[in-house]
């Protein structure tokens, strides 16, 4: 398993998942119980924290290292 999967806490691989099944920051807000900003937030933190600029490459990395199944 690649160090940055472990680097991301389990509510950031909820997330992820969320975003790969094709929810809005607004959707997950709700599922999580959280407001969209911190949703914002969290997905940019992970994005700076992957060194990656677009969601898009967040979800496949997460599927090439196991995150999603």
């Amino acid at each position: 398993m690649n160090k940055h999967v472990i680097q991301l806490s389990k509510q950031e691989c909820k997330i992820i998942a969320f975003i790969a099944e094709g929810y809005t920051n607004g959707q997950i807000s709700q599922k999580l119980s959280c407001s969209e900003p911190v949703v914002e937030k969290r997905l940019q933190q992970m994005l700076q924290k992957l060194n990656m600029g677009h969601l898009y490459q967040l979800v496949s990395w997460a599927y090439l290292e196991g995150v999603l199944v």
